[in-house]
């Protein structure tokens, strides 16, 4: 039988093949262990975005700026607003942005996520989620509703190493997998959305709005 990580570790590798320009960048961050998204989701979001053509994008928990990278580098006039509520994540995000030229499409805001979202003028047309797991479904909860039609929500890490799917085994200290779980039915449940969970990087919910 092949495993999930089997499958997700073959994809990769094929990425691999095609150096887009940020493989050094992925590499070192893989190498110190940050929590940076996986190259398919990489490459899905950078995809959405090239189809899509957003002009707004919102991504709910930056790191170091790899996913904003990816998305920024594929759009000609939308920006990105990206949260983050870690100053020396930003340092760092804000020197990679320069680096691959991106800076002037991407906004920089340093708080916890939960301070700032209902200050933020909604009308987004891509709202990306993979901050803190348990405030997953306040976070779905502003998306849904300052979504533009036809508006895309995508939630990064929805498997969580495979843990949401068999718990047993796995340590859970921060109590994630409850949130998780139900966070999974939550958004396949949405209203008014077209959803599904697809099997990359470690789990990612795709959801349309309808209207």
């Amino acid at each position: 039988m092949i495993s999930f990580e089997q499958i997700s570790d073959y994809v990769n590798s094929l990425l691999k093949l095609k150096n887009d320009g940020t493989d050094e960048l992925y590499n070192y961050l893989s190498k110190k262990g940050h929590p940076v998204v996986k190259r398919d989701v990489a490459e899905f979001l950078a995809q959405i975005v090239l189809l899509k053509q957003p002009e707004k994008v919102l991504e709910i928990g930056t790191n170091v700026g790899y996913s904003a990278i990816m998305m920024a580098r594929q759009m000609k006039n939308g920006k990105i607003w990206t949260v983050d509520y870690r100053r020396d994540h930003h340092d760092k995000a804000l020197e990679n942005f320069k680096e691959f030229g991106v800076e002037d499409r991407i906004v920089l805001i340093t708080s916890y996520a939960e301070n700032v979202l209902n200050g933020l003028d909604g009308g987004f047309d891509l709202i990306f989620i993979d901050a803190d797991k348990k405030g997953y479904s306040n976070y779905l909860d502003f998306a849904v509703n300052n979504l533009n039609s036809r508006g895309v929500i995508i939630a990064d890490n929805l498997f969580w190493k495979g843990s949401v799917i068999a718990p047993d085994g796995f340590e859970d200290e921060r109590n994630v997998i409850p949130s998780l779980t139900e966070f999974n039915k939550k958004f396949v449940s949405l209203k008014g959305f077209r959803t599904q969970v697809l099997s990359i990087g470690d789990g990612l919910g795709f959801a349309v709005k309808e209207n």
